[in-house]
C-alpha cells in the first residue's frame, strides 16, 4: 500500500513538471464599429454595424511545450470572425487566419501551415492611421496593402531572432499543383532601435506572369509625434503601380492618440496612368489595458489619366474594441 502511495506521489510530481513545461493561453479580439460608407462613384450611402474597424475580431488558442536546451514546440489556431453577423470572417476556414506548428529555439522560428506572410509583419509599419480601416493605401486598388498575399497557406516559415534591433523572416508557399506553379515567396528585414524604423520586404507570386511587390517603411519618434513613410510598388509584366504614404501619430495624453495618413497610388502607361489619392484619420481612446474606444475617416478618389474623377470610397465611423 505504502509503495502504491509513494508512486502516486511520483507520477504527480511527474505530471506537475510536465504541466509547468506546457503552455497553452486562449486569447481574442472582439471588435465592433458603427458607421457609414459610400463605395462607388454614384452610389448611395449605407449605415452599417460592422466588424474589425481596427483589428481582425478573432480567438485562437497557441501554446508551446519546453523541450530542453532552450528548444521549443510551438503551436497557433487562429479562428476569424464577424462580430456583427457571428459568421466566419473567412468562409470554409476553421482556423483561417493562423493554423501552425513548429520550433523555436536561440535560432529563431520554423513554422509550417498557415501562417502569415514575411510581408505581413512588417505592412503595417509605416502605415498611420493606426495601420487600421481608416488607412488610405488599403482602399486602393492595385496598391501593395489592396493586393499583397498576406497567408500563402501550405507555409513553411522561417522568422529571425532580434541581433540589436535587426530581424527578418523567409515565407515559402507552396501551391501543391503540378500542373501549374503558383508559389508564393517572400522574405522581409527590418531595423529598429531607439527612435528610428526601417523595414524591406519583397514578395512573388508566381502565375502566368508573375507578380513582384516591393515595400519599403520608416519610421522616427520624436517623442512629441512620431513620423511614419510608406513607399511600394506592384509589378505584373508591364504593369507597374507605385504607392507612397505619409503619416504621423501623435499621442495627446496617456490615454488619446490622435494618427492621419495621406497616401496616392499611381499607375504607369501600360495601366492607362489612373491615380488614386486619399487620407484618413483616426483616434484612439484607451478605456483600460484591453479596451478602447476609436473613431476615424476614410477618403479615396480615383482619377483617370485625363483628371476626370472614376471612383470614390468613403468611411466614417466610431467603434470598440475589447482583448482577452
Amino acid at each position: 500500500m505504502k509503495k502504491s502511495l509513494i508512486a502516486l506521489a511520483v507520477l504527480g510530481s511527474v505530471a506537475g513538471v510536465a504541466q509547468a513545461q506546457s503552455t497553452v493561453t486562449l486569447y481574442g479580439i472582439a471588435d465592433v464599429w458603427v458607421g457609414s460608407e459610400k463605395s462607388g462613384l454614384n452610389a448611395s450611402r449605407v449605415t452599417k454595424v460592422n466588424s474589425g474597424g481596427f483589428n481582425g475580431s478573432r480567438f485562437g488558442l497557441t501554446g508551446s511545450e519546453d523541450l530542453g536546451g532552450g528548444l521549443k514546440a510551438v503551436f497557433k489556431l487562429e479562428q476569424g470572425f464577424n462580430i456583427d453577423t457571428g459568421t466566419q470572417a473567412i468562409n470554409g476556414s476553421a482556423f483561417g487566419r493562423q493554423a501552425y506548428v513548429g520550433l523555436a529555439g536561440g535560432f529563431g522560428a520554423v513554422t509550417f501551415g498557415n501562417v502569415w506572410s514575411s510581408m505581413d509583419d512588417v505592412i503595417g509599419a509605416g502605415n498611420g492611421a493606426f495601420d487600421s480601416s481608416f488607412s488610405p493605401l488599403y482602399s486602393m486598388t492595385g496598391s501593395v496593402h489592396n493586393t499583397y498575399v498576406d497567408r500563402p497557406r501550405n507555409a513553411i516559415k522561417y522568422a529571425s531572432p532580434s541581433f540589436g534591433g535587426l530581424s527578418g523572416s523567409f515565407t515559402y508557399g507552396l501551391d501543391e499543383n503540378s500542373a501549374v506553379s503558383q508559389d508564393v515567396v517572400d522574405f522581409q528585414v527590418g531595423y529598429g532601435a531607439g527612435p528610428v524604423g526601417v523595414s524591406l520586404a519583397y514578395q512573388v507570386a508566381n502565375n502566368v506572369t508573375d507578380t513582384k511587390r516591393t515595400l519599403l517603411n520608416g519610421s522616427y519618434d520624436l517623442g512629441v509625434a512620431k513620423l511614419l513613410a510608406t513607399y511600394g510598388q506592384v509589378k505584373t509584366g508591364a504593369n507597374k503601380t507605385t504607392d507612397v504614404q505619409f503619416g504621423v501619430d501623435v499621442p495627446l495624453s496617456s490615454a488619446l492618440t490622435l494618427s492621419g495618413s495621406y497616401a496616392q497610388s499611381k499607375d504607369n502607361a501600360a495601366l492607362l496612368d489612373g491615380k488614386r489619392t486619399g487620407y484618413g484619420i483616426a483616434a484612439k481612446y484607451a478605456l483600460s489595458k484591453r479596451t478602447f474606444t476609436y473613431a476615424g475617416l476614410v477618403n479615396v478618389d480615383t482619377k483617370n489619366a485625363a483628371g476626370t474623377k472614376t471612383d470614390k470610397f468613403n468611411l466614417y465611423a466610431v467603434g470598440l474594441q475589447h482583448s482577452f
